[in-house]
């Protein structure tokens, strides 16, 4: 067994400690796609990127492996940095965000089996369409590549739309049978009960301070790739009524903090909570942005989604949500993430500085990487 496999193994049994329950979930199911199931039928694993939607994968019986989830368990368990090496060492481009170095550097010394099939979206990040091209050309995986439109007009939904058909015919030859309205009705009706639990418990974070923010942001996340399964519903409604039946905690300032976190140093977060009193009360990640699916099984509803994100389209959009946000989660200050290597979000910290301004919050721009 290789040192990923037997720190996974050893964080199994410290899932217990976990204070969320629904996080506890999330993370049991990831360390069995890592243990058990990438081992036995790696053929089901379907590797992907942040926000494409997994409701078309779980259509299929299949399961979604985001990159960026497990460079956050390189990253945790304290591998990410030997294997960024690894990827530099391999002459791979210094500039490539970490996320996508560490999972290469972890491929390339054989820590994981290579995917078999992969299926990547273009919007937020560039990494998905680099890691198809790399996993194509190094291992011989099967990669499709969905673009996505910045904004949303007929032309461009229609454009999206033509792309998932492809892609639904791509899986089905893959697979070998037809995908049905009802297998792809019925994930959509899971993501919308999943999506229902979620808000609530947004909602509960708007009115009292329940928990240690940087729990949702290390953990929670995880659950987004969950949408369209049975887990996920379980796992939603195990969140809210857990948030629902829990004491507040003290709370001297609440912190929205935008992109993820340093996930190689929980300290950092700690710091932040439990010495300074700076409680996460919100996180980005958390936010759900899409409305209701259509639960008539079209393959063209989830354009609907990937399109409603709110980095794609002006930036009064996401102006307007972080003033909202600020204002309903009764937000003190602003934490931004300024990830070495991503372009999309810390290009963006110029849109919360007008949000600063224009509720008088403090911001910090606090430089590092995941």
């Amino acid at each position: 067994m290789n040192e990923f496999l037997q720190k996974v193994k050893f964080a199994d049994k410290l899932t217990q400690f976990m204070e969320l329950e629904a996080a506890k979930m999330v993370v049991n199911n990831q360390i069995n796609i890592f243990n058990n199931i990438m081992q036995t039928d790696n053929d089901r694993i379907v590797w992907s990127n942040m926000v494409m939607p997994t409701e078309l994968i779980f259509a299929f019986n299949l399961i979604p492996l985001q990159t960026e989830l497990v460079s956050g368990w390189l990253s945790t368990l304290n591998l990410s940095k030997k294997y960024i090496h690894t990827a530099h060492s391999k002459k791979y481009n210094i500039n490539v965000c970490s996320y996508h170095k560490a999972i290469i550097g972890c491929l390339e010394e054989g820590i994981l089996k290579p995917p078999i099939i992969a299926v990547f979206s273009s919007h937020i990040c560039d990494g998905g369409s680099m890691m198809g091209t790399y996993l194509k050309k190094r291992f011989n995986t099967k990669v499709k590549l969905i673009q996505v439109p910045y904004s949303v007009t007929v032309q461009n939904r229609q454009f999206l739309e033509s792309q998932l058909t492809e892609l639904k015919e791509w899986m089905e030859a893959y697979v070998g049978y037809r995908l049905t309205n009802e297998n792809l009705k019925s994930t959509i009706e899971f993501s919308n009960k999943a999506r229902e639990y979620f808000i609530k418990a947004n909602n509960i974070r708007k009115s009292k301070t329940v928990f240690m923010g940087n729990l949702s942001i290390r953990n929670m996340y995880g659950a987004t790739f969950l949408m369209g399964s049975e887990l996920g519903v379980k796992v939603a409604k195990k969140y809210y009524w857990q948030l629902k039946n829990k004491q507040k905690v003290e709370c001297k300032k609440r912190i929205l903090w935008v992109h993820f976190a340093p996930l190689h140093n929980g300290q950092i977060m700690k710091f932040f909570e439990e010495e300074l009193g700076c409680v996460i009360v919100f996180d980005i990640t958390s936010f759900i942005y899409w409305d209701k699916l259509d639960e008539k099984g079209s393959i063209e509803i989830l354009s609907q989604k990937i399109l409603s994100h709110y980095y794609l389209g002006e930036a009064k959009k996401r102006i307007n949500l972080y003033l909202n946000i600020v204002e309903q989660y009764n937000v003190d200050g602003i934490v931004i993430f300024m990830h070495n290597g991503c372009k999309a979000i810390p290009c963006s910290a110029w849109e919360l500085k007008e949000v600063s301004k224009l509720t008088n919050k403090p911001l910090l721009e606090l430089y590092g990487d995941c």
